[in-house]
């Protein structure tokens, strides 16, 4: 088995890591009862801001109600994009929602996504795909070639990290209550992200694939130390490139870090509320193994909902699928955080 027929046998499962633009739309009564009632709408601000991640700049934005003083300090909420999206998507479609009811709220990219810098190889290296090679350098200075979309999960956790890292010394935050949001692959970074800090005390997950494992077991593990000896000795190049592109599919994904992801071994060690939110006819992933898995592993242990909503797995970027999901998402982090 080699990289590229792993890579097309993983085509629906890894759709089901995408986010798709989305646009807000008027909002339903299709949510969860709840005995928070939403707060009045606020006016936002925003501004785009850089962080840093072992030397690489990374991009966010902030959005908070406007007007606040610097004694006013109000919940936060980290929100995480998912396979091939970026924070754009989430600033149209959810970062202001979310901000007009009284939260500071931070979007982040990934490392190669969106505006935030990709991974940086000397240019002497054969690092590419297509096996492109330069002279050495010498020097105080090097040249270098910059690898963007790289879709790595273990990577894109580190990135979170520092994004709350980053997050948690913003004005006017309340650093010690902050709720994570993530939808598909960044459904799951939220949960390992909300596992690994006390600071979170929600969180929300969308169409989450959270049971990596399982959802990759057309991986052999032997196959996997294969690949990595292979890497290792410089056999196959450091970063995936279109040797693993899935058609339809922007990205390229690194198959050894999607196999050693593993967000289900976390889930013992989540211990604050947590609402999940899946699509009835999911068609891209098992869900009894993930959102299912997941709510059961919770249950009775912490405060937690599974909330199935009608239709396919894209259903919930648009129209009332997308505005049911945003209503008993605010609903929970309003029930939860403020």
């Amino acid at each position: 088995m080699n990289v590229r027929s792993v890579a097309h046998s993983l085509i629906s499962m890894a759709c089901a890591l995408t986010i798709v633009m989305a646009l807000p739309l008027s909002a339903t009564k299709n949510r969860p009862e709840d005995s928070h009632a939403i707060p009045a709408v606020l006016s936002v601000e925003h501004r785009v801001v850089s962080f840093w991640r072992d030397g690489v700049r990374l991009k966010g934005s902030v959005f908070k109600p406007s007007g606040l003083t610097a004694e006013q300090k109000l919940p936060g909420i980290l929100m995480v994009h998912g396979w091939g999206g970026n924070r754009a998507n989430l600033n149209r479609a959810y970062a202001a929602q979310f901000a007009e009811l009284g939260f500071v709220v931070m979007t982040f990219d990934v490392r190669g996504w969106g505006e935030s810098d990709g991974f940086f190889l000397a240019s002497d290296t054969a690092a590419t795909a297509g096996g492109i090679t330069s002279e050495p350098s010498s020097g105080a200075q090097m040249l270098v070639r910059e690898i963007r979309e790289v879709v790595d999960p273990l990577e894109m956790l580190h990135d979170t990290h520092a994004a709350l890292a980053w997050f948690t010394a913003e004005p006017n935050l309340q650093a010690d209550n902050l709720g994570i949001w993530g939808t598909s692959l960044g459904g799951a970074l939220a949960i390992v992200t909300a596992a690994r800090n006390s600071r979170i005390n929600a969180i929300v997950t969308q169409v989450g694939a959270v049971n990596s494992k399982a959802n990759f077991a057309m991986i052999p593990d032997d196959m996997v130390e294969v690949w990595e000896s292979q890497r290792a000795r410089g056999e196959i190049p450091p970063y995936p490139g279109p040797e693993s592109a899935l058609p339809g599919l922007r990205g390229y994904p690194d198959l050894i870090a999607m196999k050693r992801f593993d967000p289900a071994a976390e889930w013992q060690s989540v211990n604050v509320p947590t609402l999940i939110i899946d699509a009835e006819d999911e068609e891209l992933f098992d869900r009894k193994v993930n959102g299912d898995a997941l709510y059961r592993a919770l249950q009775g242990r912490v405060p937690t909902e599974y909330l199935v909503l009608p239709g396919t797995h894209y259903s919930l970027y648009k129209e009332a699928g997308y505005s049911a999901a945003l209503q008993a998402a605010q609903a929970w982090f309003v029930r939860h955080l403020q």
